[in-house]
């Protein structure tokens, strides 16, 4: 007896020195430092035999995304099933330590052909947005009834700024809860115990935090005030939210430079109008469209943005205009409103009509700008900048030249600049028609000496001007 335990233990002993070998062998072989795994290796119980590491982690990906992951309640009751998970795993560090953490099965398996299993965790490098969605539709996610759990706040919406207690909820978190079920399946456990519990989130912020009754006393302090915007018939009040990102985060009531400059940007966005064509419905019965001409409004950035911060730092209520860079003739208005007065220059009839409250007051033929020449008349909505009596008009380059003139009027009413208005001309004998295309004038609207003083004596100075075809 004494004799056999002898031989088995020789045995065992070469058997072990001749596996210690084999391994420290396999720690100088090809097959060792090698990025192809060798027959009969198996990871995660995947045949990864004669595969790279990059062959192997699409094989594995492959398994792992086709199993399913029971979602189980307290009892034991299936509450769903879920698989085609659509992961991404980072897997290379761990199938290139595969052979390393697994040395002596490796060295037999490189000797002596001895299939061998390793286990790695599929570590998720990103979650399949199809999944997800799925996970987070659920209905044990989403049961009916439950509430959501809210921290303590000030209520903005209310002068005393009263602070509302926060709530403890009963609605679970799917953040929580769909990180947890990713390590599951990393970790390849596919049944998975759920406790609603466990998942219902507490407020992080709860009404006798030191942090929120410093805020409300700011708020009652500083938030009651008023900055209201005019714009036209249309006006608006800075809330006190909004008021509150407008001030540094410190609670010191000053003006943060940036936030404004910001609210500044989007206010320009809303309301600046620039130009182009918009639809207009004229009182003398026809619609067309027209450039805007004067009537644009363009915020000044850099202003606005000195002012607003200027009115906050005051902490006194406010009641004005944006300062613009550009401010338009007549009311501002998106909708392009220059109400029922105003004087109508239809170039394809060449008629003048002016109407008062609604009211046609005057009409008269005209010539307009001569469009053989290049001289039309600009179209556009315009607004009367100046009238006169009895002035030389010149221009048309250098004195002396073939295109120079001066002529002298009785009646001179300028809507662009002062260069091109609306003005009697004594030495034309015909008024309208088509004399414009050929024979108008330098770009004015040429009135019958008879019309135009009845004009003058009508319209006002800011009064719009409406020219199109």
């Amino acid at each position: 007896m004494r004799k056999a335990l002898i031989t088995v233990a020789i045995i065992l002993a070469a058997l072990l020195a001749a596996a210690g070998i084999a391994t420290i062998a396999y720690t100088y072989s090809e097959d060792h430092r090698a990025e192809i795994f060798p027959e009969g290796t198996s990871i995660n119980g995947v045949d990864c035999s004669g595969m790279n590491y990059d062959e192997a982690s699409e094989a594995l990906t492959d398994e792992w995304n086709s199993k399913h992951i029971q979602v189980v309640g307290q009892l034991g009751e299936t509450l769903e099933d879920f698989t085609d998970f659509g992961c991404s795993y980072d897997l290379r560090d761990s199938l290139s330590s595969v052979r390393h953490d697994n040395f002596v099965p490796s060295a037999l398996n490189h000797y002596f052909h001895i299939p061998f299993d390793a286990s790695i965790v599929m570590k998720v490098a990103s979650r399949g947005s199809d999944f997800e969605s799925r996970v987070r539709a659920s209905d044990f996610l989403n049961r009916e009834g439950v509430t959501e759990t809210r921290d303590a706040y000030v209520d903005l919406n209310r002068p005393d700024f009263p602070i509302i207690q926060e709530v403890y909820g009963t609605k679970a978190d799917p953040d929580a809860f769909m990180d947890d079920l990713i390590h599951a399946i990393a970790a390849g456990q596919f049944r998975f115990v759920y406790d609603e519990n466990a998942y219902r989130s507490a407020p992080k912020v709860k009404q006798d935090d030191p942090g929120l009754i410093r805020y409300r006393k700011f708020c009652l302090e500083y938030l009651n005030q008023k900055i209201t915007y005019k714009l036209g018939s249309e006006s608006f009040t800075i809330t006190a939210e909004e008021l509150s990102g407008l001030m540094k985060d410190d609670l010191s009531g000053k003006a943060d430079e940036d936030a404004v400059s910001k609210f500044v940007t989007e206010l320009k966005k809303k309301y600046d109008i620039s130009g182009g064509e918009v639809h207009f419905h004229s009182l003398t019965g026809r619609t067309f469209k027209v450039n805007r001409g004067d009537y644009i409004w363009v915020i000044d950035p850099d202003g606005e943005s000195v002012q607003l911060t200027s009115d906050i730092n005051s902490h006194k209520d406010v009641d004005r205009e944006p300062v613009y860079l550009q401010k338009g003739a007549g009311t501002y208005s998106k909708e392009l409103n220059i109400g029922d007065t105003y004087v109508d220059i239809d170039l394809s009839r060449q008629h003048v009509s002016f109407f008062k409250e609604g009211k046609q007051k005057y009409e008269s033929d005209c010539v307009t700008g001569c469009i053989a020449a290049g001289h039309g008349t600009p179209t556009g909505i315009y607004s009367l900048g100046n009238k006169s009596r009895n002035i030389t008009l010149k221009g048309g380059g250098k004195k002396g030249s073939k295109t120079y003139y001066e002529s002298f009027v009785n009646y001179w009413m300028a809507f662009i600049g002062n260069s091109i208005g609306l003005h009697d001309a004594s030495w034309r004998s015909s008024f309208g028609g088509e004399i414009y295309k050929y024979s108008g004038s330098h770009g004015c609207v040429n009135l019958p000496p008879s019309k135009a003083g009845d004009l003058y004596k009508v319209i006002d100075i800011g009064t719009p001007v409406i020219v199109h075809y």
